[in-house]
Protein backbone atom coordinates (compact mmCIF):
# COMPACT_ATOMS: atom_id res chain seq x y z
CA UNK A 1 0.00 0.00 0.00
CA UNK A 2 1.25 3.21 -0.86
CA UNK A 3 0.38 6.91 -1.70
CA UNK A 4 1.68 8.52 -4.80
CA UNK A 5 3.29 12.18 -5.24
CA UNK A 6 4.90 14.55 -7.46
CA UNK A 7 6.84 17.65 -6.84
CA UNK A 8 4.78 21.04 -7.62
CA UNK A 9 6.00 24.46 -8.05
CA UNK A 10 3.73 26.64 -6.36
CA UNK A 11 3.82 30.71 -6.38
CA UNK A 12 2.96 31.92 -3.07
CA UNK A 13 2.85 35.51 -1.84
CA UNK A 14 5.51 35.69 1.42
CA UNK A 15 6.16 39.41 2.67
CA UNK A 16 4.70 41.40 -0.54
CA UNK A 17 6.51 39.51 -2.86
CA UNK A 18 5.44 36.48 -5.06
CA UNK A 19 7.54 33.46 -5.19
CA UNK A 20 8.83 30.22 -6.35
CA UNK A 21 8.45 27.12 -3.76
CA UNK A 22 8.20 23.31 -4.19
CA UNK A 23 5.44 21.27 -2.40
CA UNK A 24 4.34 17.39 -2.68
CA UNK A 25 1.26 17.05 -3.77
CA UNK A 26 -0.58 13.49 -3.91
CA UNK A 27 -1.37 12.04 -7.03
CA UNK A 28 -4.52 10.19 -6.94
CA UNK A 29 -4.60 6.81 -8.38
CA UNK A 30 -8.23 6.56 -9.14
CA UNK A 31 -11.51 6.39 -7.39
CA UNK A 32 -13.30 3.94 -5.65
CA UNK A 33 -17.57 4.34 -5.98
CA UNK A 34 -20.33 2.41 -4.46
CA UNK A 35 -20.39 -0.02 -7.31
CA UNK A 36 -16.48 -1.01 -6.13
CA UNK A 37 -17.00 -1.25 -2.66
CA UNK A 38 -20.18 -3.30 -3.20
CA UNK A 39 -18.26 -5.52 -5.26
CA UNK A 40 -15.31 -5.97 -2.47
CA UNK A 41 -18.06 -6.64 0.34
CA UNK A 42 -19.52 -9.23 -1.86
CA UNK A 43 -16.71 -10.81 -2.35
CA UNK A 44 -15.88 -11.03 1.50
CA UNK A 45 -19.75 -11.97 2.23
CA UNK A 46 -22.87 -14.07 1.34
CA UNK A 47 -24.23 -11.01 0.33
CA UNK A 48 -25.29 -10.22 -3.48
CA UNK A 49 -23.18 -6.89 -5.31
CA UNK A 50 -26.98 -5.32 -5.71
CA UNK A 51 -28.12 -5.61 -2.13
CA UNK A 52 -24.64 -4.52 -0.35
CA UNK A 53 -25.13 -1.54 -3.21
CA UNK A 54 -28.88 -0.84 -1.95
CA UNK A 55 -27.22 -1.23 1.64
CA UNK A 56 -24.23 1.61 0.87
CA UNK A 57 -27.33 3.67 -0.77
CA UNK A 58 -29.13 3.70 2.34
CA UNK A 59 -26.72 4.27 4.64
CA UNK A 60 -25.57 7.56 2.43
CA UNK A 61 -29.42 8.79 2.49
CA UNK A 62 -29.42 8.23 6.47
CA UNK A 63 -26.38 10.12 7.15
CA UNK A 64 -27.06 13.02 4.89
CA UNK A 65 -30.46 13.15 6.71
CA UNK A 66 -29.14 12.79 10.33
CA UNK A 67 -26.35 15.30 9.38
CA UNK A 68 -28.88 18.06 7.70
CA UNK A 69 -31.21 17.31 10.66
CA UNK A 70 -28.07 18.54 12.99
CA UNK A 71 -26.68 15.39 14.34
CA UNK A 72 -23.88 14.00 14.61
CA UNK A 73 -22.95 10.79 12.82
CA UNK A 74 -20.52 7.80 14.46
CA UNK A 75 -19.45 5.02 12.43
CA UNK A 76 -17.45 3.08 15.22
CA UNK A 77 -14.59 1.76 12.81
CA UNK A 78 -14.45 4.72 10.52
CA UNK A 79 -15.38 7.84 11.82
CA UNK A 80 -17.50 10.44 12.97
CA UNK A 81 -19.39 13.03 10.83
CA UNK A 82 -20.04 16.39 12.03
CA UNK A 83 -22.91 18.65 10.31
CA UNK A 84 -20.91 22.60 10.37
CA UNK A 85 -21.53 26.06 9.56
CA UNK A 86 -19.39 29.52 8.70
CA UNK A 87 -20.95 32.59 9.56
CA UNK A 88 -20.21 36.28 9.76
CA UNK A 89 -19.47 37.70 12.81
CA UNK A 90 -21.62 40.07 14.12
CA UNK A 91 -21.16 43.09 16.29
CA UNK A 92 -24.52 42.17 19.16
CA UNK A 93 -25.70 38.94 19.09
CA UNK A 94 -29.22 40.23 17.80
CA UNK A 95 -27.63 40.91 14.71
CA UNK A 96 -26.99 36.47 14.63
CA UNK A 97 -29.12 34.92 12.58
CA UNK A 98 -29.78 32.25 9.42
CA UNK A 99 -28.49 35.37 7.41
CA UNK A 100 -24.73 35.53 8.82
CA UNK A 101 -24.34 31.85 7.85
CA UNK A 102 -22.37 32.00 4.49
CA UNK A 103 -21.93 28.11 3.96
CA UNK A 104 -23.05 24.54 5.51
CA UNK A 105 -20.35 21.67 5.56
CA UNK A 106 -19.28 18.49 7.00
CA UNK A 107 -16.22 17.60 9.06
CA UNK A 108 -14.71 13.78 9.21
CA UNK A 109 -12.90 13.14 12.09
CA UNK A 110 -11.43 9.30 11.32
CA UNK A 111 -10.92 6.91 14.44
CA UNK A 112 -7.60 6.60 15.81
CA UNK A 113 -7.55 2.79 13.79
CA UNK A 114 -8.60 4.52 10.49
CA UNK A 115 -5.90 7.00 10.93
CA UNK A 116 -3.29 4.08 12.00
CA UNK A 117 -3.57 2.75 8.54
CA UNK A 118 -3.15 5.94 6.59
CA UNK A 119 -0.61 6.48 8.64
CA UNK A 120 1.11 3.10 7.76
CA UNK A 121 0.92 3.79 3.70
CA UNK A 122 4.36 4.15 2.50
CA UNK A 123 4.92 7.04 0.29
CA UNK A 124 6.26 7.04 -3.36
CA UNK A 125 7.59 9.30 -5.79
CA UNK A 126 4.86 9.35 -8.94
CA UNK A 127 7.38 10.91 -11.19
CA UNK A 128 10.40 12.99 -11.20
CA UNK A 129 9.17 15.83 -13.20
CA UNK A 130 8.01 18.53 -11.45
CA UNK A 131 4.92 20.17 -11.93
CA UNK A 132 3.77 23.24 -12.83
CA UNK A 133 3.62 26.68 -10.42
CA UNK A 134 -0.11 27.73 -9.91
CA UNK A 135 -0.45 31.57 -8.74
CA UNK A 136 -1.92 30.79 -5.35
CA UNK A 137 -2.77 34.83 -4.80
CA UNK A 138 -6.86 35.77 -4.67
CA UNK A 139 -7.57 37.51 -8.09
CA UNK A 140 -8.72 41.25 -7.36
CA UNK A 141 -11.90 42.63 -8.82
CA UNK A 142 -11.03 45.40 -11.15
Amino acid sequence: MAISYVKKKIKLPINGNVEERYVAKIQYTGHVDEDNIAEHISNATTASASEVGMYIRELEYYISRRLAEGYIVRLDHLGTFYPTIHAKAQLSAADVDYRTITRKGVLFRPTSEFKEVLDGASLSLASPKVMKAIDHRKKREQ
